[in-house]
């Protein structure tokens, strides 16, 4: 075994939380950090260019391929669950979609036990990550290292879109990251200059000059080692073969609502019966570690566009292609400046909810399997899709590891729609974008409902519809969840519960979803836990 020598922090895996929290570690220049993925920094043009994400989700190059058991409530089928495997983690493959969460949501984790995650609390730690134009001074950031814009140019559809949610009774907001999260709005997308500007960009680039942070790729976590009830190092398997580093003050797990689960159970802690079932001793009984697994039932509707005007007709034309690429690389805006989603609307599914509990979001593309693992294929006619999901799922699931063996898969079972309650949400979110593609202001581009068949008309219709379509949204969370409760894994300070020296830090510890896409929630974390540690 090859001993390397020591760092003050050791930050296990460089995706969105890990990346900020390396970087925020690293401002201190008498702390050592060193920071470990499993990816490398690949310069591959599809992860800068924000469309190139249909090329990056067809092939290898950049993800693990996961993938879910067979799904009971939706006819068996095994869902297709990519995960970044390159610097920068998910947020360099990722949709680049800037919501913040529903500031009543963070309010929620502080009234149950997570102090100091209410949304007031957490409101400079996001105005830090930010530099945007947009908003007001008292809600957005001017100098943080993440840049924000709003999508454009609002095209017809996009108009269309917007106009058509307002006479179906959906609010507008000028700034859903603001002071009113309900209502539509274009959105709101992580780049700069038309590229991508995600964790890599924002903290890991800049941060690499520095000499006190080490960041090591290409190197798989496959141990956190422990002295009794202290996490000492990690053991990762690397070019070199096994090395196993030391972190002197603590180790800082930031590797995913997937990886992170599997590493803690690997290394002795989790639920002790089923560590004993796939042969792994127990060292550090935790039960929650890998259950409280949600993530976003994406359903979406078809529509043919009376207009060549979007995706489909692009890529069916070489000239149009050509003239979309110079168009892009002259003005760097459009639909090659962001990943296919233009528009959205955070809504409530009824009158009298308190709260958004539904987001609508407008795709101008359509394919008869849009989310086809391998491959996608665009309809050979104009037309645009709305993905639906219901914000706060209360279905879960779990990520059990299978074996001793690090380099084997961990079991995933989402249960997606096992809460009733999630079936009856989705339904109604279909509901609702059909009536917003109705409405006269989308009149004059809608030419024919395609997808649910305009046929499908009664609850068991739409209901069959979401299991036959619904597939994920890329939003797992809370498999190692901040709390007080017998599932908690991390304290309010993220630190594992029973275990000195040792934190997750990532979108695993959400005990709920925050309301919104994961990946600014996620950057918070980082955020979070580094300031976390500065001020200790």
């Amino acid at each position: 075994m090859d001993i390397a020598k020591s760092y003050d922090y050791i930050v296990i895996g460089a995706g969105a939380a890990g990346c900020a929290a390396a970087a925020r570690l690293s401002e201190e220049a008498t702390q050592s950090v060193l920071l470990i993925e499993a990816g490398r920094d690949d310069p591959w043009i599809w992860l800068k260019i924000p469309l190139g994400i249909g090329k990056v989700l067809v092939g290898n190059r950049a993800l693990w391929r996961y993938e879910t058991e067979a799904e009971p409530e939706l006819k068996g089928r095994k869902i297709f669950w990519p995960r970044g495997r390159v610097l920068g983690g998910t947020s360099t493959v990722n949709g680049m979609l800037w919501v913040r969460g529903d500031p009543q949501e963070y309010d929620h984790w502080a009234e149950n036990g997570c102090d100091g995650w209410g949304y007031q609390d957490l409101l400079p730690s996001f105005k830090a990550i930010e530099t945007t134009q947009l908003g007001a001074d008292a809600y957005r950031g001017r100098g943080g290292p993440v840049n924000v814009v709003e999508y454009g140019p609002q095209d017809a559809l996009n108009l269309a879109f917007l106009q058509a949610c307002a006479q179906a009774g959906i609010p507008s907001t000028s700034d859903y990251n603001g002071a009113t999260y309900e209502g539509a709005a274009m959105l709101q997308l992580n780049t700069r200059k038309g590229l991508r500007h995600g964790a890599r960009e924002a903290y890991a680039h800049p941060a690499l000059s520095r000499p006190n942070l080490t960041v090591l790729s290409g190197a798989k976590a496959q141990k956190i080692l422990l002295d009794g009830r202290r996490a000492t190092g990690v053991r990762i398997l690397g070019p070199r073969g096994e090395v196993e580093y030391h972190a002197d003050k603590e180790i800082i797990l930031c590797a995913g609502a997937i990886d992170s689960p599997k590493l803690l159970q690997l290394s002795g802690i989790g639920d002790p019966d089923h560590l004993r079932s796939v042969g792994v001793t127990p060292l550090h009984g935790l039960r929650g570690v890998g259950r409280n697994l949600r993530d976003h039932i994406h359903t979406r509707l078809s529509f043919r566009c009376s207009e060549p005007i979007t995706l489909n007709d692009v890529m069916r034309n070489p000239l149009r292609q050509v003239l979309f690429g110079a168009r892009y690389l002259l003005r760097r805006d459009g639909l090659m400046a962001s990943s296919t989603s233009t528009a959205h609307a955070l809504m409530r599914s009824d009158p009298t909810k308190t709260r958004p509990d539904v987001k609508l979001q407008l795709h101008p593309l359509t394919s008869s399997d849009a989310r086809n693992p391998r491959k996608l294929v665009f309809d050979k006619f104009p037309g645009f899709g709305i993905g639906t999901f219901p914000l706060r799922p209360q279905s879960t699931g779990t990520v059990m590891i299978t074996s001793p063996n690090a380099e084997a898969a961990p079991a995933i079972a989402a249960n997606y729609l096992s809460a009733p309650e999630d079936l009856d949400i989705a339904v109604a979110a279909v509901k609702m974008a059909l009536r917003v593609a109705h409405q006269p202001a989308l009149g004059g581009l809608m030419a024919q409902q395609l997808r649910p068949a305009p046929s499908a008309k009664s609850v068991k219709d739409l209901e069959d519809f979401v299991r036959e379509t619904g597939t994920t949204s890329y939003h797992p969370i809370g498999t190692c969840k901040m709390g007080q409760d017998d599932l908690a894994v991390v304290d309010a300070n993220l630190k594992v519960r029973g275990i000195e020296g040792l934190r997750v830090a990532d979108a695993s510890i959400f005990p709920t979803m925050p309301s919104s896409n994961t990946h600014a929630p996620s950057i918070l974390v980082g955020e979070e836990v580094a300031r976390r540690i500065r001020s200790e």
